[in-house]
Parts: C-alpha cells; structure tokens; sequence
C-alpha cells in the first residue's frame, strides 16, 4: 500500500503548469497537476492512455475541440485513449490526474485537427 500526501505534492510555478508524478506502474500513473491562473496546456492528446483529472482546487476550461466545459472543485473529467484536449486555469487549481494505458507521453498540436 502507498499513501500519497496531496497537500505536500502541491508545486506552482509563474511559468507554467507542474505536474508531479506520485505514484506509477506499466499501466498508470497518478500525478498532481498545479496550475497558477491562465495558464494552459498545449493541444494535445495521448495515443496510447486514457487521462483523467479531478479537480481538487480551483477552476478550470477543459476543452475537447467542440466542447468547452467550466470544472471547479469534486468534478471530474476523462479524456478518452487519442481524444484532443486542452486544459485553462481560470483561478489557481489543483488537479489529481491518473494516466491510464501503456504510454502516456502526449502527441500536441499546433491547432485544433479537423
């Protein structure tokens, strides 16, 4: 059994966003993703894993090319294996991340695919 202290994970940088890998196996990783306001990720995607982020703090614009969704604190959203996504801090925000699937290195994008 691994405990994981969230609070104590927690890194901001002026930047960009941090991610802190906290735990992984071939098959997943759980990361802490802390994000400072206005900061986004790139357009990208993950060929090979699933990614899911649960907001611990904050708010967010998680978008997926058609949708753009406004998530804030106990909401959770799963990008499927391959789905395009970008992600936005609207305030300061915390985020649990769990990467499902072999790879989880991303694919970006200089624009949205068509």
């Amino acid at each position: 059994m691994q405990i994981l202290d969230l609070k104590k994970a927690e890194r901001f940088s002026p930047d960009h966003h941090v991610h802190l890998t906290l735990a992984q196996s071939p098959v997943c990783t759980v990361s802490i993703a802390c994000w400072e306001p206005g900061q986004t990720s790139p357009i990208h995607a993950h060929p090979r894993a699933e990614e899911i982020y649960h907001v611990l703090e904050g708010e967010g614009l998680f978008r997926d090319g058609t949708t753009e969704s406004r998530l804030g604190p106990r909401d959770t959203v799963v990008f499927a294996v391959g789905e395009v996504h970008q992600v936005q801090a609207l305030t300061r925000m915390v985020l649990y991340r769990i990467q499902a699937g072999p790879d989880p290195a991303p694919v970006s994008y200089p624009e949205w695919p068509r």
